[in-house]
């Protein structure tokens, strides 16, 4: 697991990794203190319950990097559950993640109303995974798959490296989170401990031998199955399980799916770079335009290395809104404008209407969140235009305006000696004529200019 390295905080960064990916076969060492007392978790078939969760059972998917996102995800997936009264199952397969992220998932399970289903279907479920898998109420593995490799490393996420750490201030608050949030729902703790302190990764057949999981289950319908009718113990009671089979999943929001994107440690260190080297060179060569762009990427880049995603949102649609406010006084080529769109849509799909940060109903959640969206399209599109009609109006060629061959009506005797007035495209012009004379309200055209004077010629009659 990991939590965020930040430049200039002294603070490290921790990293539960799949140090040991080869699974280790270990001998198991009995317990070497007293088991916590079982406070959650699975309980004998038969057991009293209080009240009754299914029949169909929610689940998600944790794929990749333990992140923020992920976090998000849970805890919008736990109330979901808890709203149809199902139980939740999480499928892991991941090499790790950050440490806090990982952390306060735990704590969502232990909070959930509904038992938590952590399932390791194929894969693997390392370092941040297996903590969350032995911290559901229910901890199952597929045939194939393997957990372990706890031990945390210290992460630089500018060169890529990491660094086991073995300190006892480090590793101690991990062993004792176990005890309380693992131990207590009937896990070993002495292999608990050994996951962090040796590295070890079991299969199926071993993590069920040594009591780190609750039962072996080949796909989703056969642990739906060999879960019916079971008893889970949660913080707010004993819940039994009635099944019929039946699962949905609850699918991740684009906000999760945005951040858990940037929570890439390569993509993330990629957007920070590039953006402090756009801002730095548009800025020292007086292209200041460009700066927008590299602002954009970077304020990304941190909301990827663990940047609160509330503020970065609000960030976004400040800068964005300025943004577009100065293209429109201050056109630069659509620069400035397109960097303002982007920020205001980047923005608003971050906002956390649509993970419960905001504290009103999910259906109008909802509506805030389609509204947004629409306003965003609809600037957007605007933008669009007018930077289109802008650079197509700066590649016409010029044109150069002319009198020359326009037609008018004179309103006064005109001759080659006498000078009087004449009405052309709605504007009174003194003229002379270039050859005899024009009587008041003949039509002339304009075939020179002296000056201020127009010469005009008499306009030959048109036949029908």
């Amino acid at each position: 697991m990991r939590t965020r390295w930040r430049p200039r905080v002294a603070a490290a960064v921790l990293l539960l990794v799949g140090v040991a990916l080869a699974s280790s076969t270990v001998a198991f060492a009995g317990d070497s203190g007293q088991q916590p007392e079982k406070r959650m978790g699975l309980l004998p078939r038969g057991a009293p319950y209080s009240y009754t969760v299914g029949p169909t059972v929610v689940y998600i998917e944790i794929n990749g990097v333990i992140d923020n996102a992920m976090l998000d995800y849970v805890k919008s997936a736990i109330r979901y559950a808890e709203d149809r009264n199902s139980p939740l199952v999480i499928l892991l397969d991941t090499p790790g993640g950050y440490l806090d992220s990982a952390i306060n998932i735990v704590l969502a399970i232990d909070d959930s109303r509904v038992p938590v289903i952590g399932y390791v279907e194929r894969g693997w479920a390392l370092s941040a995974g297996t903590l969350i898998l032995v911290s559901t109420h229910v901890a199952a593995m597929a045939p194939g798959t393997q957990i372990g490799s706890m031990q945390p490393v210290m992460y630089d996420p500018t060169t890529g490296s990491y660094q086991p750490v073995n300190e006892s201030k480090i590793i101690n608050p991990i062993l004792k989170f176990l005890d309380e949030h693992a131990a207590t729902k009937g896990r070993n703790e002495t292999q608990l401990h050994r996951f962090v302190t040796h590295n070890d990764n079991l299969g199926p057949q071993e993590a069920l031998r040594y009591h780190v999981i609750d039962l072996i289950a080949d796909d989703m319908p056969d642990l739906i199955r060999k879960l019916n009718g079971s008893v889970v113990a949660t913080k707010y009671g004993n819940a039994r399980l009635l099944l019929d089979g039946s699962y949905v999943e609850y699918q991740p929001g684009v906000r999760v799916q945005i951040l858990h994107l940037l929570s890439d440690p390569i993509l993330a260190g990629v957007l920070l770079t590039l953006g402090t080297l756009i801002i730095l060179f548009t800025l020292a060569s007086g292209h200041a335009a460009f700066a927008t762009i590299g602002a954009l990427l970077l304020l990304l880049g941190l909301a990827g290395n663990g940047f609160n995603p509330n503020y970065t949102a609000l960030i976004l649609i400040l800068l964005g809104t300025i943004l577009l406010f100065i293209e429109i006084h201050t056109p630069g080529f659509g620069v400035i404008g397109g960097a303002g769109v982007l920020m205001l849509i980047l923005g608003i799909a971050l906002l956390p209407v649509s993970s419960g940060g905001f504290t009103v109903s999910p259906t109008y959640a909802s509506r805030i969140l389609y509204t947004l969206y629409s306003i965003g399209a609809v600037m957007g599109v605007a933008t669009a235009y007018i930077v289109y009609k802008v650079i197509q109006a700066r590649r016409r060629p010029p044109v150069v305006w002319s009198i020359v061959g326009a037609r008018g009506r004179a309103l006064d005797e005109i001759s080659e000696s006498r000078e009087g007035f004449i009405m052309v495209e709605g504007e009174y012009w003194k003229a002379r004529s270039a050859q005899g004379t024009i009587k008041p309200g003949d039509e002339v055209i304009v075939v020179d200019k002296d000056g201020p004077i127009l010469i005009v010629k008499k306009a030959p009659s048109s036949t029908s």
